[in-house]
């Protein structure tokens, strides 16, 4: 078979060295943009300053030419009126002219052809002062140099103003190209943030999603945690319920367990465990939780849906109608039959009873380990019934069901031991059934086996809880008396000797004849001190009891002639 291997694409992200493109662009337009502002500033003030420069240059000659006025004017007053004051008012001009003159050659120093005009202008201002110093006082008019003066002044004016025209143009065009720059400049600073921003924006976008997925897996990873904390729970539960119900000795131990561990597991629930009883007729509550629950306590197997279907039956509203018939009063309406059954043979049933629809939810979450739980539970019960069945076959006697002869000679050892032990007394009664032998051979083994059991009866009914009935062997019967004194002892057999004697027993309609019994009684420590020795001194006693005329009691190592 040919394997297919899917093909993997990877697929890079861009988004970093994108960022880091943009960023270092970023950086890049703003350094360009402030080199290009200050550059454009400096332009722009530089303009500035020679626009100024040509306005001061413009207002300096505007003052010269204001002063050749007012030398003209002087001038042509004192030419008219002698006043020395006109001559000392067109001498003071003329000195100013000639300062003036100074500081606007200064001004106009970066620009040949202005220098060459000043130079002329201040020749021709020194001029014009002889003339005002010298032939204005002897009446010669400065008229023709002050023409001259005025002439070189005007043509520097309007040299003056052709470059200050040409340098305001020159700033309005930088400023217009200052403005197209910067809006360039700008738009593609935008562009840049605009991108920048675009991939944050997705960056964000895309970091919000795989927070999501993130968030998602997490939450489906703290589910699926609580899940496994869970069925960790439940399974630890299951464990201690297996290892419980191991070290459980009878089936009672075991009902209790079932039931404390299905409210473990479903706390919210009422929990029943119903047992058939050994009749096979009848269903019996063995353990119940603690509260209410509305159900027989003994009723016909077919009284449940459970039993009758031999399979987990759950009854609920819209899903199952049918109610079982074990209920005392009106039935819930949620509720849980689970037959418990094991090797073939049905055992019972555990009933969950559900107070709501929202715990019924809840145990339907939980039923897989439910059962587990009955299965565990049938398994272990099973068992241990078995163990019980197999106990009592294996120290009962099935004739009379009482203990047989090897439960007894474990049971006295032990007595003897613990009388040793606590410094007391426990006595046997050996008693055997006379003329048995008669018995089954006037009416027939049925009748003498009819008479063993009423005869056991009788003993049962004549000793305490404590006591210990065995059957020894044949007709013949042990009973084991703890912490009972020979005085009581002999007492004790005397009254079940009478007893059985006034017993009349029916067999088949016929009635037999008078049934008595003889009694051989011993003591610790008076007649042995170990199991052999009692049951001995107890054998001898019966014989002398037997040979001493029957229906007696004899004490071990009592003379027979005083009996």
């Amino acid at each position: 078979m040919d394997a297919t291997t899917p093909s993997t694409v990877t697929t890079k992200d861009y988004t970093v060295p994108l960022l880091l493109l943009a960023a270092a662009g970023a950086v890049f337009f703003i350094c360009a943009s402030a080199f290009f502002v200050y550059n454009t500033t400096e332009h722009l003030v530089a303009s500035r300053d020679w626009r100024d420069h040509s306005e001061e240059v413009l207002n300096t000659l505007q003052l010269t030419s204001q002063r050749l006025d007012r030398i003209d004017f002087s001038s042509r007053l004192y030419a008219a009126q002698k006043n020395e004051e006109d001559l000392a008012t067109a001498q003071s001009n003329a000195i100013a002219l000639d300062t003036g003159l100074v500081h606007l050659v200064d001004l106009v120093k970066d620009n040949a052809a202005q220098v060459g005009r000043a130079h002329e202008l201040n020749r021709c201002v020194l001029e014009l002062k002889e003339q005002i110093n010298e032939a204005l006082p002897q009446g010669a008019s400065p008229l023709n140099k002050v023409l001259e003066c005025r002439d070189d002044t005007g043509k520097m004016q309007e040299a003056e103003r052709t470059i200050l025209t040409q340098r305001t143009e020159e700033s309005q065009k930088s400023i217009y190209r200052s403005l197209l720059a910067g809006a360039a400049f700008l738009i593609v600073a935008l562009a840049v943030v605009i991108a920048l921003f675009a991939f944050l924006v997705r960056d964000a976008r895309r970091r919000r999603r795989l927070d999501q997925q993130v968030f998602n897996a997490n939450a489906q990873l703290e589910v699926t945690v609580l899940t496994l904390q869970k069925r960790a729970a439940e399974a630890a539960l299951l464990t201690a319920a297996r290892e419980e119900l191991q070290l459980c000795t009878s089936p009672a131990q075991a009902h209790e367990a079932v039931v404390r561990y299905s409210k473990q597991l479903l706390p919210s629930v009422h929990a029943v465990l119903l047992m058939i009883n050994n009749s096979r007729h009848m269903v019996e509550i063995a353990s119940a939780s603690q509260g209410e629950a509305s159900l027989l306590d003994g009723f016909p197997l077919d009284a449940c849906c459970g039993l009758r279907s031999g399979r987990l039956r759950w009854r609920k509203p819209g899903q199952s109608e049918v109610h079982c018939a074990h209920f005392v009063g009106v039935p819930p309406e949620n509720y849980l039959c689970i037959p418990l059954a094991a090797h073939g043979d049905t055992l019972g049933i555990l009933y969950i009873q559900c107070p709501t629809a929202l715990i019924a939810i809840d145990v339907q979450r939980n039923m897989e380990s439910l059962e587990e739980l009955a299965e565990i539970a049938s398994m272990s019960i099973a068992g241990l019934n078995l163990r019980s069945r197999l106990e009592h076959q294996s120290i009962r006697d099935g004739l009379t069901n009482l203990y047989n002869r090897h439960f007894m000679e474990i049971s006295l050892d032990r007595e003897v031991r613990r009388a040793a032990r606590n410094h007391t007394d426990v006595s046997i009664l050996m008693l055997d059934v006379d003329h048995f032998k008669k018995f089954n051979d006037t009416y027939g083994h049925e009748a003498g086996d009819c008479i063993l059991r009423e005869v056991a009866d009788v003993f049962r009914q004549s000793v305490r809880v404590e006591d210990i009935i065995c059957r020894y062997g044949g007709e013949e019967f042990v009973i084991i008396l703890p912490e009972t004194s020979q005085d009581s002892a002999l007492e004790r057999a005397e009254s079940i000797r009478q007893r059985v004697s006034e017993l009349r027993v029916r067999f088949r309609t016929e009635a037999l004849r008078e049934i008595t019994i003889s009694v051989g009684v011993a003591s610790y420590p008076l007649s042995g001190s170990t199991l052999e020795e009692m049951l001995r001194a107890a054998d001898r006693a019966l014989y002398m009891a037997k040979h001493g005329g029957r229906n007696m009691v004899v004490m071990a190592d009592t003379p027979l002639a005083t009996v």
